[in-house]
């Protein structure tokens, strides 16, 4: 089992350079879809060819994160997330230079395995670095810069693409993450590196800890069901009520910013609640139940609008305030497996979520049934607590005798 390392004077450099490193991982992902019509124009794909490359991305970013952790404990968290960083960057620079789909397939498919390296390392040198009295508050600041990082994306390679092209766009974009990479790389007195000495089990015993372990499987299975929800609002929430309300696309748009600034805000606020508490699985049970309901009675479509809009506020509110408490459970269910590794494997369940979400909703949609998509996250949401509280009541995984 991992020993609690001695925390450093000031944790505020590590959360620091470790947040931001994050956000730039965001920050990527959301890099080239603002520029598809531009893309479309200049290279001659369509847009199923391009969807396609994101989903390499993605697929290539949830299969390697794992494996990422692996590495982490034999190499150490700065090593590997400083690689993946810089693996990431030259990704999307090289993106600037493709002439057709294989071509962006490739910078797409590296900058997934770059991409894959931000759980596990930065999860790893947090749990070593960050005093245990603010851990929570550390893994907020790091949930928000992520997010902060999608925010980030879009106008800043549509501005510069506006003002040059698209390739200028993506060259400046990687040449960012090129620059903060070294930027870590030279700050070595910022760094604390409190993990033990590279791993002692091998792979496939450490497979077996993560499989065998009910307790890490079923953080696996609320992370999937916890995306699952969140995808209905975010992918079909407009559609949804504008066919069920009657609201406007604009008015419909604006619900759904509302819904994810109440969960950007609450982001914060949650770190110190996961400090202060001593059962986070109490806080996520409470939260998600009152974000379902209120997502439940969305659907219901027989309250005024401007109610529906403000419940979506409340439970995108209770999403965010939840994300460090979420985070620092799975710290405690790590046992003998390191922290890295197992945040590695259960936001793999996050990835999962997002695929089988978006295919649910759409279905419902498509048969006419925009209320069953409030009602099929709220859902979601509820088998995200059951998993949980039953997960909860399993020891950590212990090493073997």
């Amino acid at each position: 089992m991992q020993e609690e390392a001695q925390a450093p004077r000031s944790d505020a450099p590590i959360i620091g350079l470790v947040s931001f490193a994050h956000m730039l991982s965001h920050f990527y992902m959301l890099c080239v879809p603002p520029l598809f019509p531009l893309l479309r124009k200049d290279l001659g794909l369509d847009y199923v060819d391009m969807g396609l490359t994101v989903t390499i991305y993605a697929v290539v970013t949830g299969a390697m994160q794992t494996p990422m952790g692996f590495l982490v404990d034999r190499l150490g968290g700065r090593v590997v997330l400083i690689g993946g960083l810089f693996v990431n960057a030259i990704a999307i620079f090289l993106a600037a230079y493709v002439t057709g789909f294989w071509g962006l397939a490739f910078a797409m498919a590296l900058g997934g395995l770059g991409s894959s390296v931000f759980h596990p390392a930065d999860y790893t040198i947090l749990n070593a670095a960050v005093s245990p009295s603010r851990i929570g508050r550390a893994l907020s600041v790091h949930a928000l810069a992520g997010n902060l990082g999608f925010l980030a994306a879009p106008p800043f390679v549509a501005l510069i693409a506006a003002y040059g092209d698209w390739t200028l766009a993506l060259r400046a974009a990687g040449a960012l993450g090129v620059v903060f990479a070294l930027v870590m790389a030279l700050a070595p007195g910022a760094w604390y590196e409190g993990t033990t000495a590279p791993a002692r089990k091998s792979r496939a015993a450490q497979w077996r800890l993560l499989l065998g372990s009910p307790r890490i499987l079923s953080l696996f299975a609320f992370y999937m069901f916890s995306s699952a929800a969140n995808s209905g609002i975010v992918h079909f929430s407009v559609v949804s009520l504008h066919e069920l309300y009657g609201a406007p696309l604009a008015a419909a748009a604006v619900a759904l910013t509302i819904y994810q600034a109440a969960q950007m805000l609450a982001v914060l606020p949650g770190g110190y609640v996961a400090d202060k508490v001593s059962s986070q699985e109490t806080v996520l049970a409470i939260c998600f139940a009152v974000s379902g309901v209120a997502v439940a009675v969305v659907g219901v479509a027989a309250i005024p609008y401007a109610l529906a809009v403000g419940l979506l506020g409340v439970s995108g509110g209770m999403r965010g305030l939840v994300n460090a408490s979420r985070d620092v459970s799975v710290r405690h269910a790590a046992g003998a497996v390191s922290v890295g590794t197992v945040f590695a494997f259960v936001t793999t369940g996050y990835s999962c979520g997002q695929v089988i979400g978006p295919i649910a909703y759409g279905l419902m949609v498509d048969m006419g049934r925009p209320n069953y998509v409030f009602w099929l996250s709220a859902a979601f949401s509820f088998m995200g607590i059951a998993t949980m509280l039953v997960g909860m009541k399993a020891p950590a995984p212990q090493p073997a005798e």
